[in-house]
């Protein structure tokens, strides 16, 4: 062989050899945490923005049932939004008391969720009725927490 030829097989070798031998670059560090998000929105935002646009999609299924595919997961998207409404109302910045109102805002959650289970089986009836149970857990925070309507009774006939 030549030298030019060895040389260069040797300087490859030992290339490779230096390369084999480096340990792995650390992994670049993780980012600083940043501060968690901060609400930005009020009770009255959320009900404005999320819970009544997202129960009226819901409600509307007792007058119309949704006529294919796309109108029913926009119910059943729309009853997930209250369902996530929820839980944005159970935020410390939010809540009215510790006990009352996150027992309420539950009864949103899961009657929300239900809804969205109805949805998806494209059950007309079924989400009619999850629906009212979602009237009804709206209501009764309603009557406790919204001063206009504290001392009403949910029930007009009463």
């Amino acid at each position: 062989m030549s030298n030019k030829l060895t040389a260069a097989i040797t300087l490859s070798a030992l290339s490779l050899a230096a390369c084999a031998k480096k340990e792995a670059a650390p992994a670049p560090a993780a980012p600083a945490p940043t501060a968690l998000m901060q609400p930005v929105a009020n009770v009255k935002q959320v009900m404005l923005g999320i819970v009544i646009p997202a129960s009226d999609i819901l409600f509307g299924v007792a007058a119309t049932a949704p006529a294919d595919d796309t109108a029913w997961a926009k119910v059943q998207a729309n009853a997930v939004a209250l369902a996530e409404a929820a839980k944005l109302l159970t935020d410390s910045s939010r809540k009215r008391d510790d006990a009352e109102w996150i027992t309420k805002a539950q009864a949103l959650y899961d009657t929300a969720n239900a809804a969205a289970a109805a949805a998806a089986e494209k059950n007309a009836e079924k989400t009619s009725d999850a629906g009212n149970a979602v009237y009804d857990a709206c209501d009764g925070c309603h009557m406790k927490y919204m001063p206009a309507r504290q001392g009403e009774s949910s029930n007009p006939a009463q």
